[in-house]
This record gives C-alpha cells, structure tokens and sequence, in this order.
C-alpha cells in the first residue's frame, strides 16, 4: 500500500481541498517540498537514480512547516497521522500496519475483526513488458476459468 498516497488523499478529506496542487511536477515537488521540509542526503536513499537525486539536492531548500500551523483546523491527533503519514523516505514513514493501530483511528480498531493477508501480494506481473498478443492470450485464458465452453 502507498502510505503516501493515503496521506494525501486523508489530508485532501480533512482540508477538503488538493494537498498539493501543482501545475507540473516541478511545482508539484516545491509544493511538497515547502511543507514537509527538503530532504537530506539519508531521506534519498531509496532514490535509484543518481540523476533524479542530483536534481532533488539541487532543487531550493526548504525548512519543515509546523504541521499544526497549516492545518489548525484538523485535530492534533488527525495532525500527527498526516504528518507520519507524509515523510519523503518511505523507510521512515509510518506503516500501513503502524497506521491502523495510531490512536486516530482508535474507535475504528477491532482485532477480532481485521483480517491480514497471510504472504503480501506479488505485483512483479507490472514490471513484465506485455504485448498485445501476451495481454489477448491472458484475458483468454482468464475467462476460460469462468467459462470453460466458450461457445456457450
């Protein structure tokens, strides 16, 4: 799950308008920038690219905003899920396990009722490069599971 994602779509919920409406990307990454700080060279890790990473240290600097400043609207407690919620290096963000146990969502927690996923999911199929014809022969494929006499 993109935690990221999550705490963007939560912090769109909550101020009931776009986190960061960016005109292009790079407007985007200020955007992104200017609230949760800039990152250092230890939040860039995960970035494969030494181009991308060149072009984030270049970027302007930015200091972190007081989360509680820029949504004083929303509760303390909603403030520190977003804010955990929102860490540029994945590895130091909140996990989606982390998040359900935060105390934010404390009245919609049940263990007798949550179910987990015995083996995470494997989405390794993205990264295949299908063509056409692969793509037709799975759908095939696929169906004939559900129907097994396709004449019918």
């Amino acid at each position: 799950i993109d935690v990221w994602s999550v705490g963007c779509i939560f912090g769109e919920i909550m101020t009931r308008e776009p986190l960061f409406p960016g005109k292009d990307y790079v407007h985007q990454l200020r955007l992104i920038t200017e609230l949760i700080g800039s990152p250092d060279d230890s939040s860039l890790g995960f970035v494969r690219s030494n181009h991308a990473r060149k072009y984030v240290n270049e970027l302007p600097r930015y200091p972190k905003q007081q989360f509680s400043a820029r949504f004083p609207n929303m509760s303390p407690v909603a403030v520190d899920l977003l804010e955990k919620m929102l860490i540029f290096d994945p590895i130091k963000r909140i996990t989606v396990d982390e998040a359900l146990c935060h105390p934010y969502l404390e009245s919609l927690h049940d263990l007798n009722d949550e179910p987990v996923c015995s083996a995470p999911f494997n989405f390794d199929f993205e990264q295949s490069s299908l063509t056409e014809k692969d793509v037709k022969e799975l759908i095939w494929k696929e169906s004939v599971t559900f129907n097994p006499d396709p004449t019918q």
